[in-house]
């Protein structure tokens, strides 16, 4: 899979992308957003993305102009719902490059690639109680609000944390970009 947008490319990982995911991985401010722990040193960094390459669901967010990973969006087919036709998707981008509408524009392109070219007929998307950065970026993208799942899961430190859930079925999409 490659996406192309006027900003940025979006394509597999591979082990090429390791100094630069764990230049961002390693900041205390992304992954405990994500549910996952900080990346501590280079070495995990390259089992992290080596297992990425081979699970093949999460994708790279390239910086076009220099061929930077700023961050990684993922399609889950592990979802809430009890549907074969609906996925998940999650993603990340490096506190370096936010606030910059790259995630927004990252998030629009997969979800119309979803839509276009994988045989889903609704992606769920969520976030952790408290990120906002995450909502936002959501909201944006056109996703409807389907609730809070209390105590939804346990972090690698122990907190236990809610999470916040939406939805985007094929035909409201496509029904908003026509």
């Amino acid at each position: 899979m490659r996406i192309v947008t006027d900003r940025l490319i979006i394509r597999f990982l591979t082990l090429k992308d390791t100094d630069d995911y764990f230049e961002y991985a390693k900041n205390p401010n992304i992954g405990p957003n994500a549910g996952w722990k900080p990346i501590e040193n280079r070495k995990i960094a390259e089992k992290v993305v080596a297992g990425l390459v081979f699970r093949k669901e999460t994708y790279g967010i390239i910086l076009r102009q220099n061929d930077k990973l700023i961050g990684t969006i993922s399609i889950y087919n592990d979802t809430i719902r009890k549907y074969k036709k609906a996925c998940s998707i999650g993603f990340s981008v490096s506190e370096d490059y936010q606030n910059m509408g790259y995630a927004t524009e990252a998030l629009k392109n997969l979800i119309d690639y979803i839509f276009k070219y994988l045989d889903y007929e609704i992606i769920e998307i969520g976030h952790h109680v408290g990120n906002y950065k995450s909502k936002r970026v959501i909201e944006k993208c056109g996703f409807y609000y389907n609730g809070r799942l209390d105590k939804f899961k346990v972090l690698y430190d122990g907190t236990i944390i809610d999470a916040d859930f939406y939805s985007l079925t094929k035909e409201d999409y496509m029904k908003g970009n026509k």
